[in-house]
């Protein structure tokens, strides 16, 4: 049975002192969320059930989303499962089985389009397959070939640490961290199973461990970059790695605060899934990372073309981190923090952040486990795994960006100047709550309030298709 439950929005507060709003991506109101139950397991100790390692894959396929993931099925077999969804989060198709009874299916299989088809990227063993990188077409999400061919000449994909693919102009290209994890590997094109040798591209670490390999095709340039976290023992080739493969294979480098060297030492931060990228429509692949040891207290968007950085504080335990790209330009990110969901989005141009959005953990969880995050038109489609006191399963919702109020000089019975914006981008229309007080925003986003007494007051602003933004302003 598909659950859906609405659960109460949490309220963060952006704290303006002196009518000056601290952090650079100031934390704003969330609306209400709606989560539905995608998958059906309902007994962790017994199968059919999900493991906590099991990373779903989402891809939007004209106004509907795909949903797969990986479930066991009996002691020794594993299926992917999928459903699909409407533009508004409904689910149309409900769970079914994609591909049956394989053993050993990789953990984080990537679903996505080449060349205009769906396109499923995956690794496992049964008969006839050697543990290559094996991949499986399909016209309407439901029934799904599998190849002959593979695309690695490695036959340890299924054993591997990390696994992604993506769409290079028509061309299929799959990273992974097979075998040892010694470093990454990655493959061009479909081949015979397996493909042959010396085929596969490799960049190795003088020792290990690689881990969750991620891949990103620049649209503007046509360059393909991978990046992956390693826990080597050589500080340079800790944390998070990133290196151009494709036209030509370029170096690689250590993302820039990804490691953190203090009385604990040289360390970094495993990211627990695969590395957050994304590629932006117009141009740049982008990665996000968690920053600081043992506690991270920043996560970090970097631009891997030209360096160029978006910081954002974040505090508590902070898990999870994906990233995804909306048909404007956005980027998005999403991260698990204290049992709740947050996100932040960039402006079209990828340069500015907006406001981190919060919602509860879906109704009756307990533990929030994977997430990724695909954006769309109007917003964004996160799905997570999440415990329950029975079993692990599935969920989706559907945010929409969140506003970002800031306040002027505030001072007792003046005029208070505010401006409501989308990760810098002006809101019009947008109506601001001081206190008791309303205005509404002009078309530069502006509007301005008499302060309706002294001390902290607390302004929200609202308006259809996005997330309340809120601040509370020091009034004197």
């Amino acid at each position: 049975m598909i659950r859906t439950v609405r659960i109460r929005h949490i309220t963060l507060t952006a704290i303006a002192l002196g009518a000056v709003v601290l952090g650079t991506a100031p934390v704003a109101l969330a609306a209400p969320g709606d989560w539905t139950q995608v998958s059906q397991t309902t007994n962790a100790a017994q199968y059919p059930r999900i493991s906590n390692t099991a990373e779903p894959t989402i891809a939007r396929f004209g106004s509907s989303l795909q949903v797969l993931w990986t479930q066991g099925m009996s002691s020794s077999k594993e299926s992917y499962l999928t459903a699909i969804l409407d533009a508004r989060g409904h689910v149309t198709t409900p769970a079914s089985v994609a591909i049956a009874d394989w053993n050993g299916l990789t953990a984080d299989p990537t679903l996505t389009t080449v060349a205009g088809q769906r396109f499923l990227s995956f690794s496992g063993l049964n008969p006839g397959r050697t543990g290559a990188q094996y991949f499986a077409t399909s016209g309407d999400g439901l029934s799904w070939g599998v190849s002959d061919g593979s695309m690695s000449a490695t036959q340890s994909a299924y054993a591997g640490y990390g696994s992604d693919l993506t769409d290079n102009a028509g061309t299929p290209v799959w990273v992974g961290n097979p075998g040892s994890t010694a470093g990454v590997t990655w493959h061009v094109g479909t081949s015979s199973n397996p493909a042959p040798a010396g085929s596969d591209g490799v960049f190795a670490l003088s020792g290990c461990c690689a881990y969750n390999a991620a891949v990103a095709r620049d649209q503007a340039s046509g360059a393909v970059y991978t990046a992956f976290y390693s826990n080597a023992s050589s500080p340079v080739e800790k944390g998070i790695q990133i290196g151009q493969i494709l036209p030509a294979q370029g170096a690689f480098s250590q993302a820039p605060g990804s490691v953190t060297t203090n009385d604990y030492g040289t360390n970094s931060t495993d990211p627990g899934q695969r590395v957050a990228m994304a590629a932006r429509a117009g141009g740049g692949v982008y990665v996000a990372y968690k920053i600081g040891y043992p506690s991270t207290k920043t996560i970090r968007i970097l631009r891997v073309d030209n360096g160029a950085t978006l910081d954002f504080p974040v505090s508590g335990n902070v898990r999870s981190v994906s990233m995804g790209a909306d048909p404007a330009g956005r980027i998005w990110v999403s991260w698990n923090q204290d049992s709740k969901m947050r996100a932040v989005h960039t402006n079209k141009a990828g340069t500015v952040l907006g406001s981190i959005g919060t919602w509860g953990a879906p109704r009756g969880t307990e533990t929030m486990w994977k997430t990724t995050v695909n954006g769309s038109e109007s917003g964004a489609d996160i799905v997570v795994t999440a415990t329950t006191s029975s079993a692990i399963n599935a969920w989706h919702t559907q945010i929409e960006r969140t506003l970002t109020v800031k306040a002027g000089a505030a001072r007792h019975g003046s005029g208070v100047k505010f401006t409501v914006t989308d990760a810098g981008d002006p809101v019009s229309g947008a109506t601001v709550r001081f206190g008791s007080r309303t205005g509404r925003t002009n078309g530069a986003g502006k509007v301005t309030i008499t302060a309706p007494g002294s001390g902290r007051v607390k302004a929200t602003a609202k308006k259809g298709g996005y997330n309340l933004g809120a601040t509370v302003v020091a009034v004197r």
